[in-house]
């Protein structure tokens, strides 16, 4: 795809992203352990409360009409290990659906960790490059 087709995208181009964004939101609440999967935290309404924006509105992004709420979704699913080229490509077929490796760091008491190794690599490159 190139920059001038990107350019003249709408809504009905870019309806699989609704589809993928509901797609993985379905595939959540059958992982969710809970006994009835309509107070999964990923059922409609509770996903809706928990990213404050209407019902509707999240219908609306399944549907592919709220692109600008879709983002939002698309965030957060990454926070959960989700690939968010997955969800955007139109083809995605060799594209992970899951990526959970990039987004560990958004783990609980893996961001400090991770931070400190980063430092740590800087300095080594630094010093690295120093010796050349």
């Amino acid at each position: 795809m190139d920059i001038e087709s990107i350019i003249n995208l709408d809504s009905k181009d870019l309806g699989y992203i609704g589809e993928r964004l509901k797609e993985i939101r379905l595939e959540l609440v059958e992982l969710d352990d809970v006994e009835d999967k309509r107070f999964s935290q990923f059922s409609m309404t509770n996903l809706s409360d928990y990213l404050n924006m209407d019902r509707t509105t999240l219908a609306n992004v399944e549907r592919g009409s709220s692109m600008v709420n879709s983002i939002k979704i698309i965030l957060y699913f990454y926070s959960l290990g989700y690939n968010p080229i997955w969800i955007l490509l139109p083809d995605n077929e060799f594209v992970q659906k899951r990526n959970l490796g990039e987004n560990m760091v958004y783990q609980e008491g893996l961001r400090e960790k991770y931070l400190e190794l980063e430092e740590r690599v800087s300095e080594a490159m630094k010093d690295f490059k120093s010796s050349l």
